[in-house]
C-alpha cells in the first residue's frame, strides 16, 4: 500500500502495518486519532515530523491549534 483511502475513516485494525507512518509522510493532510497519549508523542517528536505534527490532547489551548493553522498549510 502506498497511500491511504481518502475522504474517509481508515481502521487499520492491526497495529504495526506502517498506517500511521504512511499518513504523516504522505502529501494529504491527515488527521490520526490515537489512543495513547504515550503513542502521539512518540509521533511528533520523530526528528523527520518534528513542526509538521500537532499533537493535541483534551487539555490542549484553542490558540495552540489556531497558530498551527496560521502557520502552515491545512
Amino acid at each position: 500500500m502506498t497511500e491511504l483511502p481518502v475522504n474517509c475513516l481508515f481502521n487499520k485494525g492491526v497495529t504495526g502495518c506502517g498506517g500511521t507512518e504512511l499518513a504523516l509522510k504522505n502529501d494529504k493532510h491527515t488527521i490520526v486519532a490515537m489512543p495513547f497519549i504515550s503513542l502521539v508523542n512518540n509521533k511528533a517528536e520523530k526528528e523527520e515530523h518534528k513542526g509538521e505534527v500537532l499533537a493535541i490532547y483534551g487539555d490542549t489551548p484553542t490558540h495552540e491549534i489556531e497558530e498551527y493553522i496560521r502557520v502552515h498549510k491545512v
